[in-house]
């Protein structure tokens, strides 16, 4: 396994370890999300170093180079990335729709008063457009990479 790989793991660890001590040494509103990045932080890096360690062992390096051969034929293959291309198609016109259906359903409880949504919905509006602006942009520039 690559070194970069316990770089990785160690600089999440790192990360993990100064978010928990802003934390608790910090009393105010963010402290909560701090913990929250820390322990995504923790147990991240410590799941790359612990993968590291296991995959660089002597004993698993025939298994590893098999798992890695498998892993560039399965991401070379013109079928899997066909079907990777369509399922990137397909979450990126459900998006749209979901930010489409929010947009409704906060104007409407904007407007029951039930809730200030107005900034809400001016966000979801400025994101759908943001969303088709970049989806067309990543469009022709990839039409004009392969033509």
């Amino acid at each position: 396994m690559k070194k970069n790989n316990l770089s990785i793991g160690l600089i999440y660890v790192a990360f993990g370890v100064v978010c928990l001590w802003f934390a608790l040494s910090t009393e105010n509103s963010i402290g909560s999300l701090l913990f929250g990045f820390s322990g995504a932080g923790l147990v991240g890096g410590l799941s790359l170093i612990w993968k590291y360690f296991y995959w660089s062992s002597p004993r698993r390096k025939d298994v590893y180079e098999r798992k890695l051969e498998e892993e560039q034929i399965n991401l070379k293959d013109e079928f899997k990335e066909s079907l990777r291309n369509r399922s990137g198609r397909i979450s990126y016109i459900i998006t749209l729709l979901v930010v489409t259906l929010s947009m409704i359903v906060f104007s409407i409880i904007g407007s029951l008063g039930i809730l200030d949504t107005n900034l809400l919905v001016r966000y979801l509006a400025i994101l759908w457009i943001f969303m088709y602006v970049i989806g067309i942009i990543i469009y022709r520039i990839l039409l004009k990479k392969y033509q």
